[in-house]
């Protein structure tokens, strides 16, 4: 089994990046799925969370993710702290995973986590791949994703690497401004280097 990192900043397109390779055979565990299952009612990380960051969570009990996101993007040491907090639980249920596609016969394991240098779980991935795009193409991807703001948008990857870290830091590079198209043969080259 060998796992690949799969990493880049917000709006960057790494879920477009992650499909295709799913379509080129690999299997994909998502940091941020993982953690959304670990943040039920009642969980101990969410109790942890709640404690942490305050008013966090719905009427009903559950997480408000735009809520933390308010408070988290707007602090540098903020955002290290629910890292510090969430990092431990969603390492140890992402290697869950790891195993059951692993028993499954699946020999090559995309591992998402937009924070992956971040949280030291670069260390653990046989290589890493950076999905990047320039800061325009970002602002108005999670303009039209998540319903922000420009000035929101523009906070959320202000408080994240910018792109020469990525290029810095990953093994491959995929470069995300174009089509789906463009995107898809770039996947198709990289592929090919990592048969």
């Amino acid at each position: 089994m060998k796992i690949y990192g799969l990493t880049g900043g917000s709006g960057a397109g790494k879920s477009a990046a992650a499909a295709l390779l799913v379509q080129n055979g690999f299997g994909w565990v998502d940091a941020d799925a993982v953690y959304r299952g670990l943040c039920v009612p009642g969980s101990a990380l969410l109790d942890a969370l709640h404690r942490a960051f305050g008013d966090i969570l719905t009427p009903e009990g559950a997480l408000d993710r735009p809520k933390l996101a308010s408070v988290v993007f707007s602090d540098p040491a903020r955002l290290t702290q629910l890292g510090d907090i969430t990092t431990p639980h969603i390492w140890q249920a992402s290697e869950e995973e790891f195993h059951k596609l692993a028993e499954q016969g699946i020999d090559r394991i995309l591992y998402d986590a937009p924070t992956l240098f971040q949280t030291g779980f670069d260390r653990s991935c046989d290589a890493v791949i950076g999905v990047v795009a320039s800061r325009e193409t970002r602002i108005q991807r999670i303009m039209q994703r998540d319903g922000l703001s420009e000035t929101a948008a523009a906070a959320r990857i202000d408080a994240q690497p910018d792109e020469d870290f990525y290029r810095e830091k990953c093994d491959f590079v995929l470069e995300n401004n174009g089509s789906l198209e463009e995107l898809q043969k770039q996947v198709e080259i990289l592929c090919g280097q990592l048969r």
